[in-house]
């Protein structure tokens, strides 16, 4: 392999890194509950936005983008599973 073939190869190796890291996901496992559907049920939640886990003065629970957690009646949580 020549100097400028190993170059280009290393090259196309740290741009694949980088595109890996720039499409990172976020994963939180987290408690879900409506009044309909969900009861308690563990969520496997990924997004590319950071998430909490988060629970409503109204009982629902589940997983959201951090600035949710903001809202008045939102209490959240950051670790798998916290929300139980």
């Amino acid at each position: 392999m020549s100097n400028q073939t190993a170059a280009q190869v290393h090259l196309s190796c740290d741009l694949i890194r980088c595109v890996s890291f720039a499409v990172q996901a976020y994963n939180i496992k987290c408690y879900g509950e409506d009044s309909v559907w969900v009861r308690n049920m563990l969520l496997d939640c990924s997004n590319p936005v950071k998430q909490a886990c988060y629970t409503r003065a109204s009982g629902e629970k589940g997983c959201t983008t951090l600035e949710n957690c903001q809202r008045p009646d939102w209490t959240c949580c950051y670790t798998d599973g916290c929300n139980i």
